[in-house]
């Protein structure tokens, strides 16, 4: 039996009110050599029944005790028989031609990892677009991320099968999870290459039900101090800046005024982005939400 183009790693916890129209999304696809891989991780609600309703054979439910997204994401990739694995969060969108515009660009080395924009939905009329730019030539990561401020989420990556069964994902993780895969896909050989086109819909229009949502600052900066061996100096300053400094500034607001400085001063970050993170850091979150969305209304696309 030829194995699929496409393993679609969904992993889920209490969402079964969502699953259903992210599931569909995947199954409206003009490419459809995929499977779907969900996994339910631990969820109190009835998942099974959300999914059973589809009644799509290629969608395949594998349920685990609560072990957070990353432990989730892993699960997946094991069970993916697929030559590429997409990941999907449970609450984001495939735009129609996700997979076929993705599918394009193959074959590819086995080290290349594509992602894409994606439409950033914060409950207004208009979409923000991010990231604004693709990764360059010879570009690291984690300086694309932090210092340049640009991102690469995970609704948007497609890994070869080989290396993201390698690399995974960190399970202890509960933020910043996507940005710890990145720095060590690359640590691993991989080489980024970005489709500039959104074909994901990540709703970012609430934070209520995430996760990934850890108050405080000493998660962010235990995460920094065990991958610091991964990162150049220069990134190192830019995640002070562009990650850490927002966590940090309602608790240690000198702090974070330093690691701003340094990171316009010394980590190439731009004044545009440093003065974004300044709000970020030190407006209250909801009024910072209201700013950000006055400015999407009014310049998305």
């Amino acid at each position: 039996m030829t194995s699929p183009l496409f393993s679609i790693v969904v992993p889920v916890y209490n969402r079964a009110h969502l699953i259903g129209r992210t599931l569909q999304s995947v199954l409206a696809q003009t490419c459809q050599d995929f499977e779907i891989v969900v996994i339910d991780d631990g969820s109190k609600d009835d998942i099974e029944a959300a999914i059973s309703g589809i009644g799509d054979p290629r969608i395949h439910l594998i349920r685990q005790e609560n072990g957070g997204g990353g432990a989730a994401r892993n699960n997946g990739i094991e069970h993916a028989v697929g030559q590429y694995i997409a990941f999907l969060d449970s609450d984001d969108l495939f735009m129609p031609d996700k997979l076929a515009r993705y599918a394009c660009e193959f074959p590819l080395p086995d080290n290349a990892v594509l992602y894409s924009s994606m439409n950033v939905d914060r409950g207004v009329d208009k979409y923000w677009i991010r990231p604004d730019r693709a990764i360059t030539d010879g570009e690291d990561v984690g300086e694309y991320l932090f210092c340049a401020n640009q991102l690469i989420q995970t609704s948007t990556l497609v890994v070869p099968a080989p290396l993201a069964k390698r690399v995974k994902f960190d399970p202890g993780l509960r933020r910043g999870q996507d940005l710890d895969f990145c720095i060590r896909l690359q640590r691993a050989g991989a080489v980024f290459r970005m489709v500039n086109e959104p074909l994901t819909i990540w709703f970012d229009d609430t934070e209520a039900g995430r996760t990934s949502y850890v108050k405080g600052y000493e998660t962010s900066l235990n995460w920094l101090t065990r991958a610091e061996p991964l990162l150049t100096q220069k990134a190192k300053i830019g995640y002070r800046a562009t990650v850490l400094a927002y966590h940090m500034g309602p608790v240690k607001p000198l702090v974070a005024m330093r690691d701003l400085f340094n990171g316009w001063m010394y980590g190439g970050v731009s004044t545009r982005v440093t003065a974004r993170q300044m709000l970020r850091a030190f407006l209250p979150r909801s009024f910072y939400r209201t700013v950000v969305n006055s400015f999407v209304s009014k310049f998305g696309r």
